[in-house]
């Protein structure tokens, strides 16, 4: 229980208005202008659009903007 705690490796994920903000990713496989795709603990997300960038970034969170035209999850 106390391993949970200090290692917490459930993320979250909020859309807003052309942006996404992840809490407590893995890594950032590959980013371009129309694709990023992100390594979450048990999954993938894989982000497509247009413009799409990192606007901020650090070990624990990550944000993304764009014009974002669809989100899908990769388990592999």
């Amino acid at each position: 229980m106390i391993k949970n705690i200090i290692k917490d490796n459930n993320y979250k994920i909020n859309i807003c208005n052309n942006c996404i903000h992840i809490i407590n990713y893995k890594r950032i496989v590959n980013i371009n202008n129309l694709e990023i795709n992100v390594e979450l603990y048990n999954c993938f997300l894989l982000i497509k659009g247009s413009s799409l960038l990192i606007s901020a970034l650090d070990k624990y969170e990550l944000l993304i903007k764009g014009n974002i035209k669809g989100i899908d999850f990769i388990n592999e």
